[in-house]
């Protein structure tokens, strides 16, 4: 009995502080997520966005930080942590090269407002962030400049209105421009993915990303920043009992062209694992097989905003010359 209980006891132990991630994701912004400061619990920033924009981006960024939206209205948004999602967030980071004794994970709601603003004679939005908790530490300033930077890496267009992307600021003559099959085509994930969120019957679930920059061949622009790129789910498993991971599969299909084609893409097929079990707990199940239920496999979480190197598959006919 007293075995039983103190292999529960090391299980329990190793499932919160053992590194179990495999795979390494580098923040699209470079931000530390759950190295939090002992800065201020108040943010407050000029974004040169609308705050639509902006809204959409802080929604983008919050589960990045362990946070699921308890109220959303207007403009207004409050938020709380999770901590299944903050756990997956924390063994990301450690496979980033942060552990978990260099920062302090700080938990506690969280208040976003944004309203209408100015600065300097250019158009925006002023975002707010309040960090409501007695503790030591505040998420507002990592919340904040995350949200500032997707607002300069993600485009403001809309892919439901305008999937070709941003309209471009000089037409010129209208050309029949050949696209190379393997032309570089880089993407940027549009929303955020969370293994947890996923059935088995969502495996064709279409995911959506935008391009991060003009294609552009025999100096004309056959794809633009921002147009829609599409890819799907091939597979994937949620996470379980005895240490078993999620694992997730998806693909690259196509991108948009300015003429509306949907134009064949490829890339290399991402087949992404939520972690690692150690040696450790591998050798308490081989001999307390009954405890391995005890042990929850990690979720997967990939940021709005990863970059994915892609390229044309197969030669198309690009009309140019189109807004």
């Amino acid at each position: 009995m007293r075995t039983a209980i103190g292999s529960i006891a090391i299980v329990l132990f190793l499932a919160i502080v053992s590194p179990l991630s495999l795979r390494a994701q580098t923040p699209p912004c470079g931000v530390a997520f759950l190295h939090s400061s002992d800065g201020p619990k108040t943010d407050e920033r000029f974004l040169p966005a609308s705050p639509e924009v902006v809204k959409q981006d802080v929604l983008k960024v919050l589960p990045a930080l362990g946070y699921v939206v308890r109220k959303d209205q207007g403009l207004h948004i409050e938020a709380i942590q999770d901590l299944r999602l903050l756990n997956s967030i924390w063994l990301e980071d450690e496979d980033a090269g942060f552990r978990r004794s260099d920062g302090t994970i700080v938990s506690g709601p969280v208040v976003v407002d944004i309203k209408e603003a100015s600065q300097a004679g250019t158009q925006g939005s002023q975002l707010s962030i309040e960090f409501r908790t007695g503790r030591k530490g505040s998420n507002a300033g990592p919340l904040a400049a995350e949200t500032e930077c997707l607002v300069k890496v993600l485009d403001t267009n809309d892919l439901s209105k305008n999937p070709r992307g941003d309209p471009l600021e000089k037409s010129s003559p209208p050309r029949a421009i050949p696209l190379p099959a393997g032309t570089p085509v880089k993407v940027l994930l549009f929303s955020p993915m969370y293994s947890k969120e996923y059935k088995k019957d969502k495996t064709v679930r279409p995911i959506q990303f935008e391009l991060a920059k003009d294609v552009v061949v025999d100096g004309a622009t056959v794809i633009r920043r921002g147009a829609l790129a599409v890819g799907h789910l091939t597979d994937f498993e949620n996470a379980g009992g005895y240490g078993r991971h999620a694992t997730l599969e998806f693909t690259f299909d196509t991108a948009t062209a300015v003429d509306g084609q949907q134009i064949p893409v490829t890339g290399e097929i991402q087949q992404i694992k939520g972690g690692q079990t150690s040696d450790q707990l591998e050798s308490i199940f081989r001999k307390q097989l009954a405890l391995g239920w005890l042990m929850k496999g990690a979720d997967i979480f990939i940021r709005a905003g990863t970059e994915y190197d892609l390229e044309v598959s197969g030669q198309s006919l690009i009309q140019t010359g189109t807004n």
